[in-house]
């Protein structure tokens, strides 16, 4: 289902903890790594940004471009330090990986590598430019909203994946995020799996969405703990997470007329703001692998 995995490293500690995650997930799916560090085109083109407004023009372009050449320089050779450690940890576990160094928006970078992916995984905190403002959005954020393919959001520690706990919700993709589950569990004996559906407010609608999630499971041969709450749904899957004692938390980019294009979906936001696991926000690409 994963034969190329999409690893974005920068550095930052959550970037090599999806690493590691990426490569014990490789192990078992025969997939190959893409190692992926984007230089930062705000970063390298910092200097004609600060450059004294009353500067003579021909000494701002003498001084920054050396500056900027410079800049560029550094972050490639730091790009390949971080490239190399990627290819010694891969290989020290046995795992193909290829890996890339480009220039750019780091988001927009990362998004045209994933559509050659069957999966993105990266950390949900990476290395920050503060001056850049807030306005931009995380470079995270904007992954998990264009992505065509699924990302897994890792936290600050390596998490078995052994008991799974899929956010039902009868959306086409729900359905797409708990076949990908259901072969996760496929793929190791010692895996279990927790299929939740919350309802907010027509039981009946969400009964027959139950019934919908186990027949879906019943059809792939997966046995799995069905559980059915009333409540707000964040809250829920956040609450069960924690009783179930779960390693990973899998569910569509949006469901129900949250459409993540325009906006994070809150239920989607929430869960990965407050989970303490890995999630993994599935997308159209895969769902029939």
């Amino acid at each position: 289902m994963f034969s190329q995995i999409l690893v974005p490293v920068d550095g930052s500690d959550d970037g090599w903890v999806a690493l590691a995650q990426a490569v014990a997930l490789a192990r078992e799916e025969n997939s190959v790594i893409q190692g992926l560090y984007v230089g930062d085109v705000r970063l390298i083109e910092a200097p004609y940004w600060v450059a004294p407004a009353d500067m003579a023009a021909s000494v701002v372009d003498a001084a920054t471009m050396d500056t900027a050449v410079k800049l560029s320089q550094q972050i490639a050779a730091e790009g390949q330090a971080a490239l190399n450690q990627l290819t010694e940890t891969c290989e020290e576990a046995g795992v193909t990986c290829q890996t890339h160094y480009a220039e750019g928006v780091v988001s927009q970078v990362i998004l045209e590598y994933a559509r050659q992916s069957d999966l993105v995984v990266m950390g949900r905190q990476g290395r920050s430019v503060p001056w850049i403002g807030p306005l931009l959005g995380s470079t995270f954020e904007a992954v998990v909203r264009h992505s065509p393919v699924p990302v897994l959001a890792c936290q600050s520690e390596i998490r078995p994946m052994q008991r799974i706990l899929v956010a039902y919700d009868g959306s086409e993709r729900a359905k797409q995020a708990l076949a990908v589950a259901a072969h996760l569990v496929q793929e190791r004996a010692d895996r279990s799996l927790v299929l939740l559906v919350v309802a907010d407010d027509n039981r009946h609608e969400w009964e027959t969405i139950h019934r919908q999630g186990e027949r879906q499971l019943q059809q792939a041969g997966v046995p799995a703990k069905v559980v059915f709450y009333l409540g707000q749904a964040a809250q829920e899957i956040l609450r069960v997470a924690r009783e179930e004692a779960c390693d990973l938390i899998v569910m569509g980019a949006y469901g129900h007329g949250r459409i993540l294009e325009w906006v994070l979906g809150s239920t989607v936001e929430e869960v990965m703001r407050g989970a303490t696991c890995p999630v993994l926000i599935c997308h159209k690409k895969n769902s029939a692998q």
